[in-house]
């Protein structure tokens, strides 16, 4: 990995400016183009380094609520069930796990109502065998950035 590479991945975990054109403004920060600044960010996405560039927003300052959802899931049909919550507005991500509960995902949601109709419609999915949510009692934010 380049310098450059180091210097903007640090820079948008540490300092991503809040302006119109903050590619031009990191760009200037580090004496290169916009367009180089882009393109360099456009490589380490495509190697698969940068994941994604978007805000953390905290959802229950907005009315929103937030729970954890643990299903048991026929392996066999793991992914299909997986597309199927990638396709789910709210759904933030989901990841499998060894164990009785092997699919896990977030969702944020604004009423109970909605949670409801979407879990019902979750348990009728093929391969679904089970679905538990678990509610915070507490939220420890991890303000993970690492210096690279």
């Amino acid at each position: 990995m380049t310098k450059l590479e180091r210097d903007l991945l640090n820079m948008v975990q540490n300092e991503f400016p809040l302006e119109p054109r903050p590619f031009a403004a990191i760009a200037v920060k580090l004496g290169i183009s916009q367009k180089r600044c882009i393109a360099a960010l456009g490589r380490l996405k495509k190697s698969g380094i940068l994941r994604d560039i978007r805000p953390v927003v905290e959802w229950r300052s907005l009315g929103f609520k937030t729970v954890l959802v643990g299903m048991s899931v026929a392996p066999h049909k793991s992914d299909a069930v997986a597309r199927i919550l990638n396709r789910i507005e709210g759904v933030t991500h989901n990841y499998l796990r060894d164990g009785s509960l092997n699919l896990w995902f977030t969702l944020i949601y604004d009423a109970p109502a909605e949670k409801n109709r979407l879990f019902a419609r979750l348990r009728k999915i093929d391969g679904v065998h089970a679905l538990y949510e678990f509610k915070a009692e507490k939220v420890y934010k991890i303000g993970l950035v690492l210096d690279v």
